[in-house]
């Protein structure tokens, strides 16, 4: 037969944990997150960059998604040079962030 326990006692014989953690975990106590120390944050490759699109989720007022709908539309009847809804958000986009110092292309 297994031996009974006080879960005081099996809490606390844990290894390698924290019994602030542990306690917390248990009484489900709302802690704070704690942020790693800057220091042990990796530092970005300087020459990392991705290939190809990432997707990316925003919504839009219906209006603002028609109007883009509608002109993309009217660009592609026109056989414009450029008619989707991904390039013209692309151009959109990119034009506000280099106005705005966000972007250099």
């Amino acid at each position: 037969m297994a031996e009974r326990r006080s879960l005081t006692t099996a809490v606390n014989t844990i290894p390698h944990a924290d019994p602030d953690v542990v306690r917390a975990f248990v009484t489900q106590e709302k802690t704070p997150p704690v942020s790693p120390p800057i220091a042990a944050l990796p530092k970005p490759a300087p020459s990392f960059q991705p290939v190809g699109l990432i997707p990316i989720t925003v919504r839009l007022r219906p209006e603002i998604a028609g109007a883009l709908k509608r002109a993309s539309l009217e660009r592609q009847l026109a056989s414009a040079e450029f008619f989707s809804q991904q390039e013209i958000v692309e151009r959109a986009l990119a034009t506000w962030l280099t106005e705005n110092g966000h972007f250099n292309s």
